[in-house]
């Protein structure tokens, strides 16, 4: 019996030494190849710097009408994003005047020119639409965007002219004389004086010294795993339980390091809820391995598995994962290998802080953490603490008191102010659908019975028109945030569009992603505002049949299609459409590859459309038909040119990167599409209604939405957010209908609504109450609603939530929800 016991126990030792030996050889492996591709990867280590001058030893100098200053820097760097200067500020009544802003090379060539008004280098002016963007504090920088590329070595002049400044109340700007070797000494009206201007360029630049100590870190890990180590039990021990108890404070710092999070912005409370939840995260798997070694490895990879998935989601997206994204998980993946994927300096260093710890613990012996009877008490002990923090993780009204909560339409503000783990977990608490409070059936019939089927406004039509709806994958005009400048028209087609047509904006409750909610908002007339938060309809709650815009056109004889031209089950649609009434879905391998135009990997919108009119020509019955498309050509992925694509569009002001016009240049492609499509329906003579909308605005990077904003992103309020969430629609038809421009903003939620008062078709009494509900709130969606006296109101900051939203709540619960309960004759075209 001992000698088989003996026997084991050998055999189990050489695995645990092989094992050993392989992961060791296998890290220095991966430590190597790290190493290697943060040298390869060097711009990943840039970082805004600013070049300029300390704020000490500060006077200031007086700036009126006429008076001119000059101050030439050189560049030893390759860009101008920003200059700031150092301003006295007038905060009491608005002054007249403004300053001519230059800079100039060596030539004399103006590279930047801007001419602010005194109100606005004071702090006081709104953003305007027609201005170069400023983005103002409440300290003394006046910060100017410049966004320009410099020649490194060339001598630059930036001048600064005052134009109807009063002599009694000038504008003052700060000096110094202690300026380091950037700037030139100042010229003022054509006298040179021995002192500089208060300013500094911000740019980007490699930080090489990040770049060496990170190898060097690398390189000092290998060594230690090489190193054998002769610590003593004793010492072995009391190293063990110190890195238990440091690891989740460094696991917690490694975390919000991945995407960028300083935790010194955070409040003691969520900094202290973080840490518990760390805490608690490691005692279970310290229970559930018995070794704090391997607690230690395992949960440092899993959290950083986690931080590593939000910082791609951010990068993709902008905005964090939540709890709901894990029904998206299959789509995401689908879609990955169409991104870039880079890390950035702090994810790095992030990731050099797991090979550290995981490290550390390798090297440490390997002992049992409890007996039996200590390990029962420690899982007591851990029980109590995660149902406490849970339950005070539900005390909402407390924690907002203190500055904890969910930012329900700035989710990556909520994020990096309260930490990804306290975030994400704060957010399960609004991932399942429940009742609204005091729904019943019997109230759902009260407002029913007010409303009857009716029919489109449209009586000269003879015949049922087909009906031809493209969700056109990240359609967006970006003008509706700010204007930007570009050497041609971007929608050049659509834009003439006025014979039959009816143009306008619309709310959605998606922004970068999240594309089936737009379609779910459009084809059943809910708002996804009413689902928990960042829920997503088709993976998580359409299990059944859903009336839809498809079930209403197939009750009055429609053949009801649906086409996307990728994978089938991307965001479940394979099973959602059939629920949604369609009869048959197209997808990718429907499409003959040999005639297909690929942009970026991605169907075109031209062959995309060929697909519609093939669908078209080729119908087997007379019935009229209804196409629900969902193009693919813009979807994100923007870091890197196609060589088969030409990029027409080009920025022309500050706000020019490359992701950026190469979206624009998407955009005019598919307008191009687009005119073809119509064009051929223009020579049909069956009647056709074409509906074109976009599904949300595109994930470019920050930067450039600030450039487009004007200002930061967090300080955004309300009205402004919107905009992010806003995209254009166009209805058009080959019979008449009444043309409308620039159609009030609307929401997707309406969209379907007013297409079919541009027809003959019977619409249910739901369309008549979302007819009714979109004069008292003309625009809806996740983020909050503007009411019909053009307030926005944010979802959070409702008190006493109005009776129209009240009754839309129990509406669409008893739609998508209460489904055996419903009342179906609401959502019917058939007569009671």
């Amino acid at each position: 019996m001992n000698s088989k016991s003996n026997g084991l126990k050998d055999k189990l030792g050489k695995i645990h030494s092989f094992i050993h030996k392989f992961g060791k050889y296998f890290i220095i492996a991966c430590l190597i190849l790290f190493c290697v591709l943060c040298i390869k990867n060097k711009d990943q280590f840039a970082e805004r710097v600013a070049k300029g001058v300390p704020e000490s030893g500060m006077e200031k100098i007086a700036i009126a009408d006429g008076d001119t200053i000059k101050q030439e820097f050189k560049a030893n760097f390759t860009s101008a994003e920003r200059i700031d200067f150092r301003v006295g500020r007038n905060y009491g009544d608005a002054r007249p005047g403004s300053i001519d802003l230059t800079i100039k090379d060596s030539k004399g060539n103006v590279v930047f020119h801007i001419t602010p008004t005194m109100e606005e280098v004071d702090g006081r002016a709104e953003v305007k639409s027609t201005m170069r963007r400023r983005e103002l504090h409440d300290d003394r920088w006046y910060k100017v965007v410049v966004n320009q590329k410099l020649e490194k070595g060339e001598t630059y002049t930036y001048e600064i002219k005052g134009i109807g400044i009063n002599k009694k109340d000038p504008l003052y700007i700060y000096i110094s004389k202690d300026m380091g070797s950037v700037f030139q000494p100042l010229v003022k009206n054509n006298k040179t004086q021995d002192i500089r201007l208060c300013a500094r360029v911000w740019t980007t630049q490699i930080d090489m010294w990040a770049i060496g100590l990170t190898i060097a870190i690398a390189v000092g890990l290998i060594v230690l795993l090489l190193v054998q180590l002769n610590i003593p039990e004793k010492w072995n021990k009391w190293l063990t339980w110190a890195l238990f108890i440091v690891n989740p404070w460094l696991a917690f710092y490694m975390v919000e390091k991945v995407f960028y999070n300083p935790i010194s912005v955070m409040g003691i409370l969520s900094y202290a809820l973080n840490v518990i939840w760390f805490y608690i995260i490691f005692a279970i798997l310290l229970l559930i391995f018995n070794r704090v070694k391997y607690a230690v490895i395992v949960g440092n990879l899993l959290l950083y598995g986690c931080a590593v998935g939000n910082y791609f989601v951010m990068q993709f997206r902008g905005t964090p994962i939540t709890p709901a994204d894990i029904w998206a998980l299959g789509t995401a993946m689908d879609v990955a290998d169409h991104y870039t994927l880079s890390y950035d300096k702090a994810a790095i260093v992030a990731t050099i802080i797991c090979l550290g710890l995981c490290i550390i613990a390798w090297k440490l012996d390997t002992i049992k953490a409890f007996r039996w009877k200590h390990r029962l008490a420690v899982l007591a002990v851990v029980v109590v603490a995660t149902l406490g923090q849970s339950f005070f993780c539900t005390r909402v009204n407390f924690l907002e008191a203190h500055n904890v909560k969910v930012e329900f339409f700035n989710q990556k503000k909520g994020y990096k102010r309260n930490g990804f783990v306290l975030s994400f977990l704060l957010n399960v608490q609004y991932l399942l659908g429940t009742e609204p409070e005091g729904y019943s059936v019997d109230k759902v019939k009260d407002i029913a019975k007010n409303y009857e089927v009716t029919t489109g406004q449209n009586k000269n039509l003879k015949q049922k028109p087909n009906v031809v709806v493209i969700m056109n994958e990240t359609f967006s005009d970006l003008n509706v945030v700010n204007k930007i400048k570009t050497n041609k028209e971007v929608m050049p087609y659509i834009n003439s569009m006025k014979e039959n047509t009816i143009k306008g904006d619309m709310l959605v409750s998606v922004f970068g992603g999240g594309t089936s909610n737009s379609e779910y908002e459009f084809l059943t007339g809910n708002s996804v505002s009413s689902l928990p938060l960042n829920g997503n309809a088709y993976t998580q709650f359409v299990k059944h049949e859903v009336p839809s815009l498809a079930t209403q056109l197939k009750e009055q004889g429609y053949d009801t299609t649906a086409f996307h031209p990728y994978k089938p089950n991307a965001w479940n649609r394979q099973s959602v459409y059939p629920l949604l009434g369609f009869d048959n879905f197209l997808d990718e391998s429907s499409l003959d590859e040999s005639k297909v135009r690929r942009i970026r990997g991605w169907v075109s919108d031209e062959s995309d459309y060929d697909k519609i009119i093939e669908t078209f020509e080729n119908r087997k019955s007379d019935n009229p038909l209804f196409m629900f498309n969902v193009t693919i050509q813009n979807h994100g992925g923007y870091l890197l040119p196609d060589d088969n694509f030409k990029q027409e569009i080009t920025i022309e002001d500050e706000k020019k990167t490359e992701p950026a016009e190469r979206y624009l240049s998407l955009i005019h492609e598919s307008d191009r599409a687009f005119k073809k499509l119509i064009d051929y329906f223009k020579e049909q003579k069956e009647p056709t209604i074409v509906v074109m909308f976009g599904d949300h605005q595109p994930k470019l990077e920050d930067e450039f939405y600030e450039l487009l904003y004007g200002k930061d992103l967090n300080s955004l309020n309300i009205k402004e957010m919107q905009k992010k969430f806003t995209v254009p629609f166009v209805i058009w038809a080959n019979y008449d209908i009444k043309e409308q421009e620039n159609v009030k903003l609307t929401s997707a939620n309406y969209l379907s609504t007013l297409m079919l008062k541009q027809t003959n078709l019977k619409m249910t009494p739901y369309n008549q109450y979302l007819e009714e509900l979109e004069k008292q709130i003309p625009a809806i969606n996740a983020n909050g609603y503007v009411t019909k006296d053009g307030k926005n109101v944010a979802t959070q900051d409702e008190e006493d939530k109005d009776k129209w939203l009240t009754n839309y709540q129990y509406l669409q619960y008893n739609s998508l929800l209460d489904y055996k309960h419903r009342v179906d004759s609401f959502f019917s075209v058939k007569e009671k």
